[in-house]
């Protein structure tokens, strides 16, 4: 399966990085760092060379369901001798790469989670409706609709909860900010997907507004990416997100230190 051979793959990467490396891996001709590659750095050019030809091989696996995953022509750069941990810090905002991060996690974990059937129903789904779209922005979109589709019908929510932690744990750890929800908006608005947002109501259950939300239409709203990106914050957190009568793309959410373990809503609320 797909997933268990990315999991592979990221974990061979991660044996070549380490905390204060001097180099890094990045696009060519973006300068963004490429899935899987994140914000992880290597001791030497010969490791970063090796984890780079990992990145392909990676990549690759990914093209098996989305022929149209942007190719980047990754290199080894490194960091300037003295520079600070803002100008080392590079964080990919593109939103194709941003959407096959968070479904390479959630494909890698499905994969060795033992949903393997739940995998194979999101690979199907979407190369089905793929057929009908052309334009790349579009399609992974459309990717992120079929994991949050399919997965809200194939499994329970104890087991979106389990999937969504195990997927956010995959991805490169966030320092915990004082609010992770404004922080986790501001990670998705930073990668195209929302234009900007207000969050209003009381702190431990706001209601959030959404402008300009490519994956909220209406009172539906694929919540999976916001989901994923509180869950980074707040590892192991109880995340609840609930639909508002408004017309517009929103939602309630309950974000719970101390577990109750009853989630809702993790990857889309409003009718579909």
């Amino acid at each position: 399966m797909v997933g268990r051979t990315l999991d592979e793959i990221r974990e061979r990467l991660e044996t070549y990085a380490c905390a204060d490396g001097a180099y890094y891996l990045a696009c060519a001709r973006t300068g963004e760092r490429p899935v899987p590659s994140g914000e992880h750095r290597f001791p030497d050019r010969e490791s970063a060379t090796r984890a780079a030809d990992l990145v392909d091989a990676y990549r690759a696996e990914l093209r098996q369901y989305d022929p149209r995953l942007p190719h980047r022509d990754v290199i080894v750069r490194q960091l300037p001798r003295g520079a600070d941990e803002t100008e080392r810090t590079h964080t990919p905002t593109d939103r194709s790469e941003f959407c096959h991060e968070v479904a390479a996690a959630v494909f890698e974990t499905l994969s060795g989670g033992g949903f393997r059937d739940a995998e194979r129903a999101v690979m199907d789904a979407y190369l089905d409706a793929a057929e009908t779209v052309d334009d790349p922005d579009d399609l992974c979109l459309l990717l992120l609709r079929s994991v949050g589709a399919v997965l809200d019908e194939a499994l329970t929510a104890h087991e979106q909860e389990v999937v969504l932690n195990r997927a956010a744990g995959r991805l490169d750890p966030v320092a915990a900010p004082d609010d992770a929800l404004t922080d986790s908006l501001d990670s998705v608005a930073a990668a195209g997907l929302l234009d900007a947002y207000h969050v209003d109501g009381p702190g431990d259950s706001p209601t959030v507004a959404l402008d300009g939300y490519a994956l909220g239409r209406g009172q539906r709203v694929l919540t999976l990416p916001l989901a994923v990106e509180l869950l980074r914050r707040r590892p192991g957190a109880d995340v609840r997100f609930e639909p508002t009568p408004d017309d517009e793309p929103g939602f309630r959410v309950t974000v719970l230190d101390r577990p109750r373990h009853h989630p809702q809503g993790l990857l889309r609320v409003g009718t579909s």
